[in-house]
């Protein structure tokens, strides 16, 4: 099993199926069961013991062999474990051929002849070390001022550095207290740590006194208070709404105008304020929204600013409780943790990004853990749950606060959790039954409204979460001014005239109107507003001119007209003695030139404006420079 598949399965061990590896990784050969049990406090037929070491059979971390415990190199994820060093599989690794032939002499593992590979010597030593009683025996076996050393190492730091001793050992001396411990690999010396011996893991678990390691099988109990499922599920519901509005909202607003990127990656505090400000939400839903959309294929760049995907027209089509459970889907094991605000800019990941799957589908267990009508009394019970259940992870409940706190906040935001108790939909995410899922969420988010109460103060209610099109329509043509479980539009001037230039005419948009009006009723006030305004629509008209052309010579001027090589020119006649250009004022001298005629470059005032060569010099040198 590679190290980084070895990672993620121990990140799913609980406490005590963690304490039991760690004390499995201290010997990278094996442990007896009889060892294991002696270093935990407890007997080796302990239903506690078996109950551990099942977990980790099953993940395939470890497994019996007779009266022995074989595990995966779970030495090089759970190093130094209890302060003592790394076994030694890893401390031999660059050892010298030679070296490890003189350890396997004389720990009398040889066997063989005497050109065995290195791999084969370093597990021949390691299980060799792997038996604390042959440990001890060769203790007992060393000098006196060994033996001090290494019972010094074995209670404390695992590394050996007095520079006499360690340049006596280097110049071969056989008399040297350190030579003995080091030709029998109780200590190791391979440059890894500066000019230092290390004791591996091996040796020092059976030499400390008395070692007892922890095995915490009592999971916390996290004080509880009653709460009703109703309240949790309304406030749950309101969330998933909002979340819903939200996200349209924030992406609609990147689609106007997409946001720069910060040349180091991400989006910067200064944009997300802004996006804050103009969706009517905060900093930290910005943050959350963006890497959920993202997680979800929502969005992406273009040009070094986030902009909608094309998934966000095609996720916009589909109902309100399909459109969250695409969310849902996303974010439950999204490697993201947004809301740990530590001063990075927005979609940038940090150091919690892998670990975050885990713990917020552990937090979503835990909080479906809790009995019927009771939540957890506060967050520091929910976050000492997560360090016992994740502890690789998570760490202890102190350093796992802020992160759980985060997670809690997300579990409020998308719907899953109020009063620190899981809502239906937390309970139906947990139980990954689809159909159940697909209930709640109906319940959570009905169906999209098609259409809208309109009143006489020109506003437009919508009850519910409206449907695409209805959205479309109401925000070319009114104000949107609020969001949420209901959304209110205000028709203006400004307003309708937005959609007059978007190319809508007055019957058609009233005709549009009164298909999305509850029961098709158009208040006379809006008939008024959009029938004056469609009346008034393109009285003055604008157009682009690039320059113009004026010559008392009517006559000439309608020969440019007719010429076809000018035709690119776009020439449109504003006055008998004036003709527009397309072009700017260069670009149509070059063209008129080139037809033959002899135009002049006319000044703001009427005169000629004389074109004379430009004459270029370069600056000269200072020759006391």
């Amino acid at each position: 099993m590679e190290t980084a598949q070895i990672l993620q399965h121990a990140s799913l061990l609980t406490l005590p199926q963690l304490q039991v590896a760690e004390i499995l990784s201290l010997r990278a050969e094996g442990t007896r069961r009889r060892d294991l049990a002696r270093a935990l406090g407890v007997e080796p037929g302990d239903p506690r013991l078996e109950a551990a070491l099942h977990a980790l059979r099953e993940r395939g971390l470890a497994w019996p062999d007779g009266e022995w415990i074989r595990t995966v190199e779970l030495h090089k994820v759970l190093a130094n474990s209890y302060g003592f060093g790394r076994a030694a599989a890893h401390e031999m690794t660059y050892l010298p051929l030679e070296q490890l032939q003189r350890v396997a002499h004389e720990l009398g593992v040889l066997g063989g002849p005497s050109g065995r590979d290195h791999a084969q010597l370093v597990r021949a030593i390691g299980a060799a070390l792997a038996d604390p009683d042959f440990v001890r025996e060769q203790f007992r076996l060393a000098p006196k001022a060994a033996q001090d050393i290494l019972r010094d190492l074995a209670a404390g730091e695992p590394f050996y550095a007095d520079p006499h001793a360690l340049l006596a050992l280097r110049t071969n001396r056989r008399g040297t207290p350190l030579r003995f411990a080091v030709d029998r690999g109780l200590l190791i010396f391979n440059g890894y740590y500066g000019a230092a011996l290390s004791m591996p893991s091996e040796v020092g678990a059976a030499l400390r006194p008395g070692f007892r390691a922890d095995f915490d099988t009592t999971p916390p109990a996290p004080a509880s208070v009653a709460i009703s499922p109703e309240a949790v599920d309304r406030s749950g519901a309101a969330a998933a709404g909002a979340a819903l509005a939200s996200v349209v909202t924030l992406l609609e607003e990147c689609g106007r105008t997409p946001v720069p990127i910060l040349k180091a990656g991400g989006i910067g505090l200064r944009e997300v304020r802004k996006l804050a400000r103009l969706i009517d939400s905060d900093e930290e839903g910005v943050r959350f929204w963006l890497t959920v959309a993202g997680m979800n294929g929502l969005i992406g760049i273009a040009a070094d600013r986030v902009a909608p995907s094309a998934e966000f027209d095609a996720w916009l089509k589909l109902d309100p409780a399909e459109r969250f459970a695409w969310l849902l889907e996303g974010w439950l094991r999204m490697p993201a943790a947004p809301l740990l605000l530590d001063g990075r800019p927005a979609l940038v990941g940090s150091e919690h990004d892998e670990s975050s799957a885990v713990l917020r589908v552990t937090l979503a267990a835990v909080l479906t853990s809790l009995p019927p009508g009771r939540g957890a009394a506060g967050l520091d019970g929910l976050a000492a749950m997560l360090a016992y259940l994740r502890p690789l992870v998570a760490g202890d409940a102190d350093e796992v606060v802020p992160l759980a706190a985060a997670l809690w906040r997300e579990c409020e935001l998308i719907g899953v959790g109020a009063h620190y108790a899981p809502t239906s939909l937390g309970h139906a995410l947990a139980s990954g039954d689809g159909e159940r899922m697909a209930g709640v969420l109906r319940d959570f988010l009905p169906a999209a409204e098609e259409t809208v109460l309109l009143q006489s103060d020109l506003t437009a209610i919508a009850t519910g979460t409206p449907s695409a099109s209805l959205s479309a329509l109401l925000d070319l043509a009114a104000e949107r001014e609020s969001r949420g479980g209901g959304s209110t539009w205000r028709f203006t001037e400004a307003s309708v005239r937005r959609a007059f230039d978007a190319g809508a005419g007055a019957g058609e948009l009233i005709a549009r109107i009164r298909a999305a009006a509850a029961g098709g009723r158009v208040p006379q006030p809006l008939e008024y507003l959009v029938a004056d305004l469609g009346r008034r629509h393109g009285n003055v008209r604008v157009r682009t001119v690039g320059c113009v052309l004026r010559s008392d010579d009517t006559a000439l001027l309608g020969e440019i007209m007719r010429v076809r090589s000018l035709a690119r020119l776009e020439l449109a006649e504003l006055a008998p003695t004036v003709l527009s250009s397309a072009l700017g004022p260069a670009e149509t001298l070059a063209a008129l030139r080139q037809a033959g005629y002899v135009p002049a470059a006319e000044n703001a005032d009427g005169t000629i404006a004389f074109e004379r060569p430009a004459r270029h010099r370069a600056r000269g040198t200072d020759p006391e420079s």
